[in-house]
C-alpha cells in the first residue's frame, strides 16, 4: 500500500455529521498538529447539528446557538474547513469535485473547484427514502439535514401564526400533521411537536390552548412503529406517544399525498395540513453518480471490513453512506450514530498505520442499544451486553442517559472542559429565554 508523494499527506473528509466531525478533530489532534497530515473537512453547510438533534431543531427546542461553527471549529482545531457540495470523485486524478454553492439570494458562496486528496474520507450520511411515492417531493417536508430542520422550524411556526392571525380562514379550525415514518425520526419528532405545542400555547399562541386544535399522526408501513427495536421498546414507546394524545397508525402505507390529504393503500384518506416524510433511508442522489465504485442496498457504498471502499483502498466511507458487514446479525450495519461515532473512533488509528504503511485492521461494533426520546424529561432506552443481554428502562433515568449521549458527542469535537462550560452555560440560559425560538 503507497501514498502518491506528498508531503504531508492529505487526508480529505467530505462531509460533517457525527462521523466525519469527529474524525476530523480527532485526525487534528493526533496528525494535524505533528503536521503528519493534512486535514481537510468539506461540507456544504457553515454549521454543525448532531443528527439525533434535528428534530429538536426542527420545533425549536435548540436554537441557532447550540449549533457548532465548522470555520470557528476548523481554525481552533488547525485543521482546513472548505464550503462546498460534493458532486463526484476523479480517482485517476485523486480529486474530490464540488459543485457550487449559493445563498438566499443565488449569489455564489463557493465556486465550482476540485480539491486534491491522497486519502479520502466520505462521511455524507444518508437521506429519506420517497420509495418513488407520487406527492412526497412537491408536498411532504423532509428532516435529514440542518437546512431541513431550519426549514421545518419556520413552517411549523408560520403555521402556528396563522392559526392565531386567522391567516388560515375559517375552514380551518383544527390543524392535521401527518408524520409518515415510525422510526426513531418519526417518533421522536411527534413527541418534541406536542410538546412545543404546548409551548406555544403559553407564549401567545392562545388557540392552541384548545388541546385538541392540533392533531399529530404517526404512519407506519409496519405492524409496530420502532419496528428494528425489541419489542418492548416499541410497545413502551407507543403507550408514551398514546399519553401525549399522537396518535399511531400502523400497518398503513401511504400510497400517494396531495397538498390536503393522505392517501393509503387501504382507501383510507386522512386530511392533512402539513406531511413531514421520515420513513426509511437510501444514500444521497450523488453516490449514484459515482459509477466507479461499487453501490449495495438502499444505494449505499459498499465497504471491505478494513472500512475501504471495495474499489479503492485510498478512499474510505463511514456513517450512514457505507454498507458495512455485520457478521453478528447476518446482515448490515444499522444507520446509527453510535455506528457512525464508533466508525470515526476506529478510522483514527486506522489511518495513521495506513499512513505508516502497517498492516490495517477490521472494524467490529458493538451493539450497546438504544435510546428513544419521548419528552423532553422522558425516554425509554434498551441497552444491550454479553453479560446482561438486554435491558429496558424508561423515565427519568433513560433521559438523562439519552442527555448524556448528546454531551459524549460534544465532548469529542469540543473537547471534554468546553463541552462542560457549554452544558453548564445552556442549562443556565434556559433559565431566562424562552422554551422554544419563536422566530
Amino acid at each position: 500500500m503507497t501514498l502518491r508523494k506528498t508531503n504531508p499527506p492529505r487526508i480529505v473528509i467530505v462531509g460533517a455529521g457525527a462521523a466525519g466531525l469527529n474524525l476530523a478533530t480527532r485526525l487534528s489532534r493526533s496528525l494535524g498538529r505533528k503536521k503528519a497530515a493534512e486535514i481537510t473537512l468539506v461540507d456544504e453547510n457553515l454549521t454543525h447539528m448532531w443528527k439525533p438533534s434535528l428534530h429538536e431543531y426542527s420545533v425549536g427546542t435548540k436554537g441557532s446557538d447550540e449549533e457548532i461553527s465548522l470555520l470557528e471549529h476548523s481554525h481552533r482545531n488547525r485543521y482546513n474547513f472548505r464550503l462546498g457540495r460534493f458532486a463526484g470523485i476523479d480517482r485517476d486524478r485523486c480529486m474530490v469535485q464540488l459543485d457550487p454553492v449559493n445563498d438566499l439570494h443565488n449569489r455564489p458562496l463557493a465556486p465550482l473547484r476540485s480539491l486534491p486528496y491522497d486519502i479520502l474520507v466520505l462521511a455524507i450520511g444518508s437521506r429519506s427514502n420517497d420509495f418513488g411515492t407520487p406527492g412526497i417531493k412537491e408536498h411532504c417536508l423532509m428532516l435529514d439535514t440542518p437546512t431541513q430542520a431550519k426549514r421545518l422550524q419556520s413552517e411549523l411556526l408560520n403555521l402556528f401564526l396563522r392559526l392565531e392571525t386567522g391567516a388560515l380562514g375559517k375552514d380551518h379550525s383544527t390543524i392535521n400533521i401527518n408524520i409518515v415514518g415510525g422510526g426513531a425520526t418519526g417518533v421522536e419528532l411527534a413527541a418534541e411537536l406536542r410538546e412545543a405545542t404546548e409551548q406555544l400555547a403559553h407564549n401567545g399562541i392562545d388557540r392552541l390552548r384548545d388541546p385538541g386544535i392540533v392533531h399529530i399522526r404517526i404512519i407506519e408501513a409496519a405492524p409496530r412503529v420502532l419496528a428494528a427495536l425489541p419489542e418492548k421498546v416499541s410497545k413502551k414507546v407507543t403507550r408514551h406517544l398514546g399519553e401525549l394524545s399522537v396518535t399511531v397508525s400502523v400497518n398503513a402505507r401511504v400510497q400517494h399525498v396531495t397538498s390536503q390529504e393522505v392517501h393509503l393503500a387501504d382507501g383510507t384518506i386522512l386530511p392533512t395540513t402539513l406531511t413531514i416524510w421520515a420513513a426509511g433511508i437510501r444514500a444521497p442522489e450523488v453516490v449514484g453518480t459515482l459509477s466507479t465504485l461499487e453501490t449495495g442496498s438502499l444505494g449505499r457504498l459498499k465497504v471491505r471490513p478494513t472500512l475501504q471502499s471495495t474499489h479503492d483502498e485510498k478512499i474510505y466511507v463511514i456513517g450512514d453512506c457505507a454498507e458495512c458487514v455485520w457478521p453478528e446479525k447476518d446482515g448490515f450495519l444499522p444507520p446509527r450514530a453510535q455506528v457512525a461515532t464508533q466508525q470515526a473512533e476506529f478510522l483514527e488509528a486506522q489511518l495513521t498505520a495506513h499512513l505508516a504503511g502497517k498492516p490495517l485492521r477490521n472494524f467490529h461494533y458493538i451493539d450497546r442499544g438504544s435510546l428513544v426520546a419521548i419528552s423532553q424529561e422522558g425516554a425509554v432506552a434498551a441497552l444491550m451486553g454479553k453479560a446482561i443481554g438486554t435491558v429496558t428502562f424508561e423515565g427519568w433515568l433513560a433521559r438523562r442517559a439519552y442527555k448524556y449521549l448528546h454531551f459524549q458527542h460534544l465532548s469529542s469535537v469540543q473537547g471534554w472542559i468546553r463541552a462542560v462550560v457549554l452544558t453548564a452555560l445552556g442549562k443556565a440560559m434556559r433559565r431566562v429565554r424562552p422554551r422554544l425560538k419563536l422566530h
